[in-house]
C-alpha cells in the first residue's frame, strides 16, 4: 500500500500563527507604584546610573556655523584652498580620539545641567556625526546639520572604560 506523501506535515489553516516574544531583562531595574502594584499609575527608577552616564557637547550661541571657511576661522586654523575638505579631515582625526564608544545613543535631557569641558573641535565632532538618535564614530561629518543643532548628549555605557572622564581643550 503506497504511503500518503501528506501525512507527516499537519496544518491548521483555521489559526493564523502566533508568536509572542517577551522581554523581562530590565524589569529588576524599576520598582512599581500606583494602583495595586500594577505599575499603571507610575513608575519610579531604583537607580538613575544604572544604564550608563551622559555627556553633553555644545557649541556657543556665538559660533559661526555658515560655511566651513567661518568654521575654521573661529577654531584658528587656516582653511587653505579647500575649507571643507580641511574642516572634514581635522573633524575625523579629533573623532577618532575621543573617549567614547563608537556608538552612542542620543538622549534628551530637559534640564539640560551644566556642560562638561569640552573643546569646540570635539563639540563639532560629535555635532556632525549624529542623528537625532545615535552618535556613530565612522559615520560621514554632516556640516549642514550645525545649522539646526548646537548641543547634543549621548548616553555613555557604565561598562566603557572612561566614560566619566571629560575632553579637555588640549
Amino acid at each position: 500500500m503506497p504511503r500518503d506523501p501528506g501525512t507527516n506535515l499537519l496544518h491548521n489553516m483555521s489559526v493564523p500563527p502566533k508568536t509572542v516574544v517577551r522581554y523581562a531583562g530590565l524589569t529588576g531595574l524599576f520598582q512599581e507604584a500606583g494602583f495595586g502594584g500594577s505599575g499603571v499609575g507610575q513608575v519610579k527608577f531604583r537607580s538613575t546610573g544604572v544604564y550608563g552616564s551622559s555627556r553633553r557637547f555644545h557649541l556657543p550661541a556665538a559660533f559661526p556655523v555658515e560655511s566651513a571657511a567661518e568654521i575654521l576661522a573661529a577654531l584658528g586654523h587656516p582653511s587653505g584652498p579647500d575649507p571643507e575638505t580641511v574642516l572634514v579631515a581635522l573633524i575625523e582625526s579629533r573623532a577618532r580620539t575621543l573617549s567614547l564608544p563608537d556608538g552612542c545613543v542620543v538622549v534628551s535631557r530637559p534640564d539640560r545641567g551644566p556642560v562638561e569641558p569640552c573643546d569646540r573641535l570635539s563639540a563639532l565632532a560629535v555635532l556632525t556625526k549624529c542623528s537625532s538618535r545615535v552618535w556613530l564614530r565612522a559615520k560621514t561629518p554632516n556640516l549642514t546639520s550645525l545649522r539646526g543643532r548646537r548641543d547634543v548628549t549621548l548616553l555613555i555605557p557604565p561598562t566603557f572604560p572612561g566614560a566619566t572622564q571629560p575632553e579637555l581643550t588640549p
